[in-house]
Order: structure tokens, then sequence, then C-alpha cells
């Protein structure tokens, strides 16, 4: 299980190229990050809020479930 913020990132961003999806910041706080993840007509495919500091098993549980219809029910195995 990913349990960093650096280990999510690279991980969303691997799965995204994958899927043919660019990725965008929408908006940082000092806790978390907005997510959106577009398809090549700049359709928002996905939507999540990926923590950046204190990252807890239940905002990794969060931010799992926000994604898995797009990547996967293991995507952060």
């Amino acid at each position: 299980m990913l349990s960093t913020y650096q280990e999510v990132r690279d991980r969303i961003y691997e799965l995204a190229h994958r899927h043919g999806l660019r990725v965008d910041w929408v908006e940082t706080t000092k806790s978390v990050r907005l997510l959106h993840l577009l398809d090549t007509d700049q359709i928002v495919m996905a939507r999540a809020t990926v923590p950046v500091r204190g990252v807890t098993l239940e905002a990794l549980a969060h931010l799992a479930t926000e994604l898995e219809p797009l990547f996967g029910k293991d995507w952060m195995e």
C-alpha cells in the first residue's frame, strides 16, 4: 500500500499516462491537493483530494475510493 504523498503522486502519474489522461492540479493547500484527471477532449474524468501532509490511512482510503472507478480496485497496492 502506498503511504506517502510522493508515492501516491508518482502512481497517479503512471496510471494517468497508461490511461491517456492528463493530470491537472487545480488547487493546493498545506495539507491537500485537488486533482483533476482529464481526457484528450479536456473532459474531467475524475476528481480527487490528494493528502500532502499528515497522510492518514483514512485519507488514503478515501483517495483510493475516489479514483477506483478509473484506475481499478487495487490501484494503490
